[in-house]
């Protein structure tokens, strides 16, 4: 998805146009400065600054200038040798050209730092510590106040939407969006159609418990194939916090389902830790981890100063025909999501998709009160961004698309309607900030 229409003009490649834009934010009040506002002029006003000092820094670099009296010679050789105009338009002529060459160089740098960005980080089971380490390293720091090792978390989402937070959790918090979890290849006896059950969970720092975003029983497996390698994921129950002091845990433990349970193949345990750095904008995560009969990717998110969105669909109008396939989808924005930050472009988050539900030709799964019961709910929105809720209908190659925008919040609610010619559904958005500590 596209960012914000007008957001581009608010960064400039210019230091001038950049200060000349910033109204100076000693001059106004703090209560009619915005969040997002203040974020938007900080960010510009750093931009400026940063190429401000590039210039200086060129400028005052021996290629261009040495001493003052070397350059008084050479405006004195400027006066004394008059250049003909045939000459200054041919190299005008070459000096365009040489920029075009230039443009497209910087295009083609800015397009392999976006591919580094995109990078996947490997890992393996050498990369970080055994299940059994980290149990026994849990067990040791967390048993005492946590519970037992194998605990979910009791935190609910929606803790704040209709009443205070409490000092601590009053300001939006980075977090961890989980887009999805895929088995990229198998090895060993696994076949190209396999069920699989067990699960996944993440662990963050409020409570160090697992927050579970996906889990089925031996008796409930999920069929991958190699065209649809995706686990269905039902979770995270609440937003992840996410902090540079301590790194975010994610915990496997799946296997394929075999003739017998004696034949059942492990594709775990594992965990792998997701470890945060400062970053000025949201921006993707791509993990890859590596055991002896599989490979597990997970795209994942870093959003910044963030909020907590949990999402409810209701069908007000006419009814959903039966057979027919719909994808519930969100996404969410970063308010420089491909604009250019310090001369590079910001790849963000926007095109990601985060699905809610995919009936995938089965009967829509809905409530006696008109509810469609998403598979998953709670999303990750950043502050200065916006969530985009979606739904499309696929009938064999026929498809229709809606969908309905919201500005995040950091309590109550809003409202919005998905109108297709057969029903119509109003989507609910219930938003909190987010509890640090349980």
């Amino acid at each position: 998805m596209s960012c914000r229409k007008g957001d581009g003009e608010k960064v400039s490649s210019s230091s001038k146009s950049n200060k000349e834009s910033i109204p100076p934010m000693e001059n106004l009040p703090a209560e009619v400065i915005s969040h997002r506002e203040r974020r938007r002029r900080l960010f510009a006003k750093g931009s400026a600054d940063w190429i401000s000092h590039g210039d200086y820094m060129r400028s005052m670099s021996g290629k261009e200038r040495e001493t003052d009296d070397e350059e008084d010679e050479w405006e004195s050789r400027k006066s004394e040798t008059p250049m003909r105009m045939e000459v200054a338009e041919e190299g005008c002529a070459l000096s365009t050209e040489e920029e075009e060459e230039e443009e497209e160089e910087e295009e083609e740098e800015e397009e392999e730092e976006n591919k580094a960005d995109l990078k996947m980080i490997r890992l393996d089971e050498s990369s970080w510590m055994t299940v059994d380490a980290f149990r026994r390293q849990w067990n040791k720091l967390w048993s005492g106040s946590y519970g037992s090792f194998e605990d979910t978390t009791e935190i609910p989402p929606m803790q704040f939407t209709d009443k205070p937070a409490p000092t601590y959790s009053r300001y939006p918090i980075d977090t961890v969006q989980v887009f999805s979890v895929k088995l990229a290849t198998s090895r060993g006896r696994l076949q190209p159609q396999f069920d699989v059950f067990g699960m996944v969970a993440i662990r963050d720092p409020v409570d160090h418990n697992r927050n579970i975003i996906f889990q089925r029983s031996r008796d409930d497996c999920q069929t991958l194939t190699i065209e649809d390698p995706y686990l269905v994921l039902t979770g995270p129950t609440r937003a992840v916090m996410f902090i540079t002091s301590c790194p975010v845990v994610i915990e496997v433990d799946l296997k394929v389902k075999g003739a017998t349970e004696a034949e059942d193949e492990c594709l775990g345990p594992l965990v792998m830790p997701v470890v945060c750095f400062t970053a000025l904008y949201s921006r993707l995560l791509n993990y890859e981890y590596t055991s002896k009969l599989s490979t597990l990717e997970f795209t994942l998110g870093h959003i910044n100063s963030s909020v907590e969105a949990t999402i409810f669909v209701r069908v007000i109008h006419g009814s959903w025909p039966d057979g027919l396939r719909g994808v519930f989808a969100a996404f969410t924005t970063g308010i420089y999501d491909g604009f250019a930050f310090l001369e590079k472009r910001v790849t963000g988050i926007g095109h990601e998709r985060i699905v809610l539900l995919d009936s995938k030709g089965e009967k829509l799964p809905i409530t006696g009160d008109c509810e469609i019961k998403l598979s998953r709910r709670v999303v990750s929105v950043e502050t200065s961004g916006k969530m985009i809720v979606r739904v499309k209908a696929l009938d064999g190659g026929k498809q229709v698309e809606k969908e309905t925008s919201f500005d995040p919040l950091e309590a109550g609610s809003s409202n919005g309607e998905l109108e297709l010619s057969f029903c119509k559904m109003e989507v609910t958005v219930f938003w909190s900030l987010i509890a640090q500590y349980s």
